[in-house]
């Protein structure tokens, strides 16, 4: 009986199995794609969530189109500004010691000049800077061709006494505003205590100090423990109060000789004791309040203690 025997492959070797069905239906289908094209070139399912897309190719004509785009709108805008909106019309309010013409000219504002485009706080800051009254200046515009300047001037000056012996006035927030002739005529509260040194309208001021030493009885030196710089800084807060509270224009004189002792008179009314510089905010405003309660028409307002105010008549 005749055995046929099979084939065994050379040694070494391993003989390739034919695929079966089902494994070759399956590479099959992750070679070939959905659209059966069969061009397996350009889209490869990785798997069913990730897909890969050849990138487009760069596009330099579209690039040139947006950036030409971009450079017309440009100049579109700069052209709309130079073009249409200039301005025309400068409107001034809120103005008492200066002109219209005194305040245009301080601003530095043209007509012709770009409406949207010139410097709002340059102007503004040249106003204040050439014009001493004027403590604020806002300032707006209204299309298509209108500044709007808006002005607050000085309500209250302080009239100081320089070195020399010339009279000079202060804001509130200690800058010069003009010289006058004789202070005792003018309705202005006066400062005593303190001394300008070399005055100049329009700059802040500087107090004075006296190089010559004060000496006791014996003719000994006396300290300097308080200098003259304290003194006009001590003003210039008591003048911010009292404005900060609406009491002004009616006090008659400050008078700083003395930083433990400072005094007010409200007219010729009232003399106030604020004593040393402190709490001089809440000493400020209780003088506002007791003010408006006193029973009598004139006397001493005692608030060195804020505590205890004590008011009496003068004898």
């Amino acid at each position: 009986m005749d055995t046929k025997q099979k084939k065994r492959p050379p040694a070494g070797k391993t003989a390739a199995r034919k695929p079966t069905k089902s494994a070759a239906a399956a590479k099959k289908r992750q070679s070939t794609p959905k659209d059966g094209t069969g061009n397996t070139g350009k889209t490869v399912h990785l798997s069913a969530d990730v897909v890969y897309l050849a990138p487009k190719p760069f596009n330099r004509s579209r690039l040139a189109l947006h950036l030409i785009t971009v450079v017309a709108v440009v100049l579109a805008v700069v052209l709309g500004l130079s073009v249409f909106f200039k301005v025309e019309v400068v409107e001034i309010s809120g103005f008492d010691k200066y002109t219209v013409q005194q305040i245009h000219e301080a601003s530095g504002i043209k007509i012709g000049d770009h409406l949207l485009t010139f410097g709002r706080t340059k102007a503004a800051g040249k106003i204040i800077a050439a014009l001493p009254y004027v403590k604020s200046a806002r300032i707006g515009i209204k299309l298509p061709n209108t500044v709007k300047i808006e002005i607050e001037e000085v309500d209250v000056t302080y009239a100081l006494k320089a070195s020399d012996g010339s009279w000079w006035l202060m804001s509130a927030a200690g800058k010069i505003v003009e010289q006058v002739a004789d202070a005792d005529n003018i309705p202005h509260t006066k400062v005593l205590g303190v001394q300008l040194q070399s005055p100049k309208v329009g700059e802040q001021a500087i107090a004075w100090q006296d190089p010559t030493p004060s000496t006791d009885e014996n003719g000994n030196p006396i300290p300097v423990t308080v200098t003259a710089e304290e003194r006009l800084n001590a003003v210039i807060s008591i003048a911010g109060f009292l404005e900060k509270h609406r009491i002004i224009g009616k006090m008659s004189s400050i008078d700083v000789n003395y930083l433990m002792d400072i005094q007010l008179w409200y007219g010729n009314q009232y003399q106030i004791l604020l004593g040393t510089t402190e709490d001089l905010g809440k000493k400020i405003e209780l003088v506002k309040y007791s003010l408006a309660s006193v029973i009598y028409d004139e006397g001493i307002l005692d608030i060195r203690d804020p505590a205890n105010i004590v008011f009496n008549e003068f004898t």
